[in-house]
């Protein structure tokens, strides 16, 4: 399934609207029936804000966390999906690739075909089967694996470095 084909509005999504925007969370409205848990709304031009739903706040509303910008977005503006959560694209062909958190590549490369997508909520593997030895976890990233390695199961985090200032020359020092 591709992500993008989320963008689509079909007869069979669940449509409500808007009730408040208030940054990145959103208060949403849908009449007839709930969207899911960890569903993917989407809504905005064409389908181009997504956004997950995290609480029920009653029977006819839910609230959800926007995952992409939310300018544009008004009181009352439809909303739709399909139940299904957001979903990440699996397989040999993501090895030294880069893409977004909808899936779509982000390196300036068209993108693979023959993909398996699984949901990002889904379990974590049981701890029966879960290896305990340590080993590489290569990301497909020069830069990552060969100055960095990963160890697979390992926590780590990647930042972005911030130079607030200091290209300017305008940091100051303590006398």
């Amino acid at each position: 399934m591709d992500p993008i084909a989320y963008q689509k509005r079909d007869a069979a999504a669940i449509q409500g609207q808007i009730v408040s925007v208030r940054g990145n969370v959103v208060d949403l409205e849908f009449p007839e029936s709930l969207p899911p848990i960890h569903a993917l709304i989407r809504s905005g031009e064409d389908g181009g804000v997504c956004i997950e739903t995290t609480v029920h706040v009653n029977q006819r509303q839910v609230r959800g966390i926007a995952l992409n910008a939310t300018a544009g977005l008004y009181r009352g503006q439809p909303v739709w999906t399909d139940g299904k959560p957001l979903m990440a694209p699996v397989g040999e062909a993501l090895l030294g690739r880069m893409f977004n958190v909808f899936g779509q590549p982000i390196d300036g490369e068209p993108a693979p075909v023959g993909l398996g997508y699984r949901s990002v909520h889904q379990a974590p593997i049981e701890l029966a089967r879960r290896v305990t030895s340590q080993e590489v976890f290569f990301t497909g990233i020069k830069a990552i694996d060969l100055l960095v390695p990963l160890e697979r199961g390992g926590k780590a985090g990647l930042f972005r470095r911030c130079r607030c200032g200091q290209d300017r020359g305008d940091h100051r020092t303590d006398p």
